[in-house]
């Protein structure tokens, strides 16, 4: 289990508990307008790149289910589930593993609306969550199936984030795809664009995701500087990210599929139904990684390493150069 003092920043938003002493925090504040446009003016005045989120980032929420707005926008500008700090403890939503609950099939004809939590809509299916997150096969095919999904979300911001990512994990394709936030007192919709249908946290989400994108396309195209002496550190961090991360695969227990050098078996099995069984990690000529299950982006051996083994990027540095069999192939 991790501890705040496990990260490396910490991103606050109005009413979040203060940072931890001697991490950086980042304060990702409203601006005006409805609260789509002022959640991502926020983010883009906060000064947050998409560097910061190749360290261990958490978002610290403040109490109640409003903070599910910023901590939307920080997941999409992430690209990946943001560990959160809620009621005293911390959430490690990057290894939430929720996407392969059985359902029963799809529902008969095309679910425009549905519901889940909260009291009976009218005219559309309300399912619920069990207390510890789980749910009837009937109840994942209507949150996964659902063309558009109103989330009705506890009062605590603890089970409102629990909720939240379970629900897009179930409703995850590619990525994770966000409910819309609800009181449940909505009238009932009326088309699948119906804005009275409380907060779009997938609008939000996407919002973010582009400002992700408009930020590395920009820095493309940048202004040529004097290069900076790179420091020991980063130096060091280089040399393990350059390791063969088919090296780095075997170290973790992965092995290739038969006659495939391409594809791997995921090191993170215990996220996959039957361990996957059926190798989904496929490993790319710049020696980058991705698993179709647990990875939004490819990684390289240092991310890879944080990620399955929950390190900083100095102690995945050390992992890797520091063993024998990697410093022989590293060295070969």
């Amino acid at each position: 289990m991790n501890k705040l003092t496990d990260y490396v920043l910490a991103v606050r938003t109005a009413g979040s508990p203060p940072g931890p002493e001697g991490i950086k925090t980042v304060d990702l504040v409203p601006g005006e307008g409805d609260i789509t446009s002022s959640t991502l003016d926020g983010l883009r005045t906060s000064g947050l790149t998409p560097e910061d989120f190749r360290s261990r980032v958490i978002f610290l929420a403040p109490e109640g289910p409003g903070c599910l707005v910023p901590y939307t926008a920080l997941c999409g500008f992430a690209g990946r589930r943001v560990d959160a700090y809620a009621g005293g403890a911390v959430l490690e939503f990057s290894r939430l593993d929720q996407e392969d609950l059985p359902d029963a099939g799809r529902p008969p004809g095309h679910l425009m609306w549905a519901q889940v939590g909260g009291p009976a809509a009218e005219g559309i299916p309300t399912v619920h969550l069990d207390p510890d997150g789980r749910a009837t096969p009937e109840a994942v095919s209507v949150i996964r199936y659902a063309a558009r999904l109103r989330m009705v979300p506890p009062e605590s911001a603890h089970g409102a984030l629990v909720m939240l990512m379970i629900v897009a994990a179930i409703r995850r394709r590619t990525e994770d795809r966000f409910p819309y936030l609800s009181t449940g007192a909505e009238p009932a919709p009326v088309t699948k664009a119906d804005p009275n249908q409380g907060i779009d946290l997938e609008k939000i989400r996407r919002g973010a995701a582009r400002h992700r994108q408009l930020l590395r396309a920009g820095r493309r195209g940048a202004e040529v500087v004097p290069p900076v002496p790179v420091s020991d550190r980063n130096e060091r961090l280089t040399r393990a990210n350059k390791v063969d991360i088919r090296v780095v695969l075997r170290r973790l227990g992965s092995a290739p599929e038969a006659g495939d050098a391409g594809h791997w078996h995921c090191p993170r099995s215990s996220r996959h139904r039957h361990g996957d069984r059926n190798p989904s990690m496929t490993v790319y000529k710049d020696n980058r990684a991705r698993c179709q299950r647990c990875d939004a982006e490819k990684m390289g051996p240092l991310r890879l390493i944080v990620d399955v083994l929950g390190l900083t990027p100095d102690e995945a540095a050390t992992f890797i150069l520091e063993s024998d069999r990697t410093i022989k192939a590293y060295a070969g």
